[in-house]
């Protein structure tokens, strides 16, 4: 509403632009205004979408389909099919609504007490920022319902967004939330022997570190003989959690996770790339300096925690 006042009071194109379709005028910045509303709501769906997923699933191509044919039905409606588009517009906006509520149900239980006000925060801004759909564009084009229901939309609209923007604002992360959790990260020497470790935090079947990285020393050494290539496993999945290795040239990096997903493998790697850059000379010593590694701890937090 406020991009739709801005273009029409001082971009003066605005207000002579419209396109003809079927004896209906259609304004230019109505239609910018539609597109960003829209497409805001589309563009949230799948940051959801993309934390659940590596590659999106067909229902969220089919909601996207959906949503943007109703958008265009919308546009070339005739006296006929005025109810068509609000079908199809509620079909999307309850599909929406019903993906983040499950998804929801599924990230908040498996969140930290110390985020988990954040997180649910972020989901209810979300769930009024997505009210507003079927306010605005469903309700209030249904014959007979009363117009302030229809015009209440930016109310919704406007909450959720600043809840959603605060939330992020406050912790980035939360753009790209996820029920995937880190739960220890290990780097063994070309000897096997643990050079650093870090826990983020305990679980079910966890044990000490040290013992943790001779039984993965172990059991990465008999695999490796036991495959034909001689290649060292990449993954290991050990029920309720997974294990991602990343060999280096001098070190093998051990990422313990609840659910794997491209992102914890790419930061993996690059964790890998940066402890063997940084501490090479240190790491070709008969026996290393444990010390000297502290400073990479920082760094992990920084970019897992």
């Amino acid at each position: 509403m406020a991009l739709d006042l801005l273009l029409d009071q001082t971009f003066e194109p605005f207000r002579d632009w419209a396109l003809v379709i079927n004896s209906h005028i259609i304004w230019m910045s109505n239609l910018l205004l539609a597109f960003f509303i829209v497409g805001g709501f589309l563009f949230w769906y799948f940051a959801i979408i993309y934390s659940r997923h590596d590659v999106p699933p067909r229902s969220s191509l089919f909601l996207a389909f959906i949503a943007g044919g109703a958008l265009v039905g919308e546009i070339v409606k005739g006296d006929w099919s005025q109810l068509v588009p609000l079908i199809v517009e509620a079909i999307a906006a309850a599909i929406l609504i019903m993906e983040i509520i499950l998804y929801a149900r599924v990230v908040i239980p498996a969140t930290e007490k110390s985020e988990k006000s954040g997180v649910l925060l972020y989901f209810v801004g979300f769930l009024l920022w997505i009210m507003a759909l079927p306010l605005g564009v469903i309700l209030g084009n249904i014959p007979g319902v009363p117009s302030f229901i229809g015009n209440s939309w930016p109310l919704p609209y406007t909450i959720g967004l600043l809840l959603v923007a605060f939330t992020v604002n406050r912790n980035p992360r939360l753009l790209f939330v996820s029920e995937a959790r880190v739960l220890d990260y290990l780097v063994l020497d070309d000897n096997g022997v643990l050079v650093f470790a870090h826990r983020f935090q305990e679980y079910k079947g966890s044990v000490d570190s040290e013992l943790m990285g001779s039984a993965m020393s172990g059991v990465l050494s008999l695999m490796k003989e036991m495959l034909a290539s001689g290649q060292i496993v990449k993954r290991i999945d050990h029920g309720d959690v997974k294990i991602l290795v990343e060999p280096g040239d001098i070190t093998t990096s051990l990422l313990v996770v609840s659910k794997e997903n491209i992102r914890f493998r790419q930061t993996l790697r690059s964790l890998s790339l940066e402890f063997e850059s940084s501490y090479r000379d240190e790491l070709k010593k008969e026996i290393a300096n444990l010390v000297v590694f502290e400073p990479h701890r920082k760094r992990v937090k920084e970019v897992l925690s």
